[in-house]
């Protein structure tokens, strides 16, 4: 076999080699992919830092204690009216705030929203 005419070893070898070389371009361009993403995959990951940098510092921790310190009061209890034997219009009421939890009351949806995760920890 080696010896026949008809047989070109430079004919065999060079799908083969094509191939091959396809296969390492192949492997090339995927190592450059990985290595782009992986830098685009710190970039993001040091820009996430940050922000939680800036978000974790006092100023929203500060803002969110107020907003719960605002709302943790209990409203002043109402005074007795004069005048029609002391009875009052009943006030509209908006919807019902409760935790569904322990049903404590909130004032509006901000307090509640806190208060529910606070409660389910």
């Amino acid at each position: 076999i080696l010896g026949a005419p008809w047989l070109d070893l430079g004919a065999v070898l060079t799908p083969q080699c094509l191939q091959a070389d396809i296969y390492r371009a192949d492997f090339e361009a995927e190592r450059a992919a990985r290595e782009q993403l992986h830098g685009q995959r710190e970039a993001l990951q040091e820009e996430l830092n940050q922000l939680r940098l800036r978000l974790g510092g006092d100023g929203a921790r500060a803002r969110l204690e107020e907003m719960r310190n605002r709302h943790s009061e209990p409203p002043p209890a109402p005074v007795p009216g004069r005048g029609f034997g002391g009875l009052l219009p009943p006030a509209e009421e908006g919807p019902d705030l409760c935790c569904p939890k322990c049903q404590y009351k909130a004032p509006d949806m901000d307090t509640l929203q806190i208060h529910v995760m606070d409660c389910i920890k």
